[in-house]
């Protein structure tokens, strides 16, 4: 009988690691496109422009743009796709996710893009949570709380704690997306996390979640998700993000509102 019993014990420990790995969402493997910082648009962009105002060759002093960036990768373009240098942290970057880590997606979102602009690596992990912490405090002490922030309050904290220009866009598209990308600018979206193709979430995914778009290749969208440690360059279907970008509504607490992304520009 004890046998018996300890065969029926294995075979229903066998079938229940079959279940999983038969039913467990997988990680898409993808051949990232090479990572290009920010400098280089800024780059390319001035360049246009000299040769829009002369045909004369003119060497072009960048210093003044960003004199304390620190270069990152300037590696060359590849053709279809896009891959920003976004450095990456999750929300919880010492691993504690109790609060305020556990809502603190769209500090680390947009601590993430404003380090990409900077043409910098992220500080030590102890210092990246003190800068999600005094994010979070300023919502205390301004907002009343730290709570789940529909997007256009987060292109308030954003433009109010740092020196950008938010701009939310609306209907959202791959296509827009893409253009947005390609023109070396990260785009930040709101989702419901349960609809995200993560396998790496707990008690399948937030109710609602935030992460950055940062590149594409085909019809992937390749992103830096704070969700889980193992966020960094995490690719997304376009079809599964976009099905999953959903606002937060406040009135019924739910991620249900329409699709939209937020776009920092530097001023």
């Amino acid at each position: 009988m004890k046998k018996i019993l300890s065969l029926a014990i294995i075979a229903v420990f066998i079938g229940g690691i079959w279940y999983y790995d038969h039913n467990r969402q997988s990680v898409i493997k993808l051949d990232l496109p090479p990572a290009r910082d920010y400098q280089v648009f800024v780059s390319d962009r001035l360049i246009a422009n000299n040769d829009q105002a002369s045909s004369a060759p003119t060497k072009i002093n960048l210093d003044y743009l960003a004199p304390t960036a620190i270069p990152r990768n300037q590696a060359p373009v590849s053709p279809g796709s896009i891959n920003l240098d976004v450095p990456f942290s999750s929300q919880a970057p010492t691993a504690d996710w109790s609060q305020p880590w556990q809502d603190a997606c769209e500090e680390a979102s947009l601590l993430m893009v404003d380090y990409y602009y900077q043409n910098k690596d992220l500080p030590a992990q102890e210092d990246v949570e003190k800068i999600i912490l005094g994010l979070v405090k300023w919502q205390e002490d301004n907002w009343g709380g730290h709570h789940n922030l529909p997007l256009a309050q987060v292109a308030k904290l954003a433009e109010l704690n740092y020196s950008y220009r938010a701009e939310i866009v609306s209907d959202l598209t791959a296509d827009k997306i893409k253009k947005y990308l390609d023109q070396g600018l990260p785009v930040i979206v709101p989702a419901d996390g349960h609809q995200l193709d993560n396998p790496f979430f707990s008690n399948d995914g937030p109710d609602y979640h935030m992460l950055v778009i940062k590149g594409y290749r085909g019809d992937n969208f390749i992103t830096n998700d704070p969700g889980t440690k193992r966020g960094a360059d995490f690719v997304y279907t376009a079809q599964n993000l976009l099905e999953s970008i959903h606002d937060w509504d406040e009135q019924k607490s739910q991620a249900l509102g329409p699709r939209v992304a937020l776009v920092l520009h530097k001023n």
